[in-house]
Parts: C-alpha cells; structure tokens; sequence
C-alpha cells in the first residue's frame, strides 16, 4: 500500500527537509513504486520552494515588445549611454500622431486627451522597442499605475541594470509584471523590488 503525502505549505517543506536527517521522514518502508511518488513530489515542492525564494530564471519577454538591439552584453552601449531614449525615439510629431490614434481606437475623449501619456508597454530605458506598435499604449499620468511613477520606476531599474545590481531580463520581468505592487514605495525603492 502507497501513502499519499500531501504537499505541505513551502514553509513547513522546507522546515520538514532542512532539519537533521534523524528527524527527516523515513522512507525505507515505503514500496518501491511509492519511492518514485514521493520523489516525484520532494523535487516538485523543491522547485515550487525555489521559484518563491526567486532564483527560478527570468523569462525573456515577448520579442515584439523589445529592441533587438539591446541585450545584457550590449547595455553599455545601448541603455546604459547618456541621451540613448533621446537617439533612438521617434520625432515628437510621430509620437503625438500614434498617441490619437491610440485615444480614438480606446474612444477617450480628445477633451480628456491631456489626462494620458503614451506609454511605452516596455520602456525604451529597459530595451523596448520605440517604434513597435505593439510596445505602444496610453495610459493615465496619475494613480499607482500611472505613466509618472511608470517612468521613475524605469529611471531606476534602469540604474539598477547599468551598475549591474539587476540583470537586464529581470528589469524587464519586472516592468511586465505586477510594478505597482511590487515597487509600492519609490521614495527609496531597492533593486530587489521593496
């Protein structure tokens, strides 16, 4: 007969295999088959442990919201140089173009128009694209997802990246995943996202 070990909480697995081995659970009376179960089970909680402590790898974001221009190898050139945003951004008249044509498809009011900045969904300062139209949205200048705090957030991660405190990937995972709950504090933010 097989035992069915539940997954525990991470806390408790790793409580339950961090302690001394004589406290360890005792598998020798397990059959063989249950052997493989358990295994099954013990690298499975292990890697759901690794991702919670965040040393999983990062992802790659989706290509068409990036330059490939820029890589972890060519931040010092790309990124990481002085007035790059500035050389590699459309002319302001492009910008203000795409920026309607994005409030008349989202049906804003063009009397509302000055409440939205277009945004870039990667920023340029982390390797988004500039002219890809999939990398292009508007959103509003204020609220905790706004454009302002978008845009100091990229400031930093940005020099976070190019002191080599973060690699590139994960500025970019964290741009795309949930920012404004994990940098709730920009005041003096750290280059681990509290």
């Amino acid at each position: 007969m097989c035992f069915n070990y539940p997954l525990l909480s991470l806390r408790h697995l790793a409580v339950a295999f961090l302690a001394r081995p004589d406290r360890r659970m005792n598998r020798r009376y397990l059959p063989h088959h249950c052997h493989r179960r358990y295994h099954r089970r013990v690298t499975t909680a292990w890697l759901l442990l690794a991702l919670a402590a965040g040393s999983a790898p990062v992802h790659a974001q989706k290509p068409e919201l990036l330059d490939p221009r820029v890589t972890q190898s060519t931040i010092v050139d790309t990124i990481c140089r002085p007035g790059y945003a500035d050389d590699v951004l459309p002319p302001f008249d492009t910008l203000q173009r795409q920026k309607e044509q994005l409030l008349k498809q989202r049906r804003v009011d063009p009397e509302d128009a000055s409440d939205y900045a277009l945004d870039h969904r990667m920023p340029i300062l982390l390797g988004g694209s500039p002219t890809a139209a999939a990398n292009l949205d508007i959103r509003r200048w204020d609220g905790r997802a706004g454009q302002r705090r978008k845009e100091r957030l990229a400031v930093f991660l940005k020099r976070c990246v190019c002191t080599g405190d973060m690699p590139l990937a994960a500025a970019q995972a964290a741009m795309a995943g949930d920012w404004p709950n994990r940098f709730r504090n920009l005041s003096s933010p750290t280059c681990s996202g509290s």
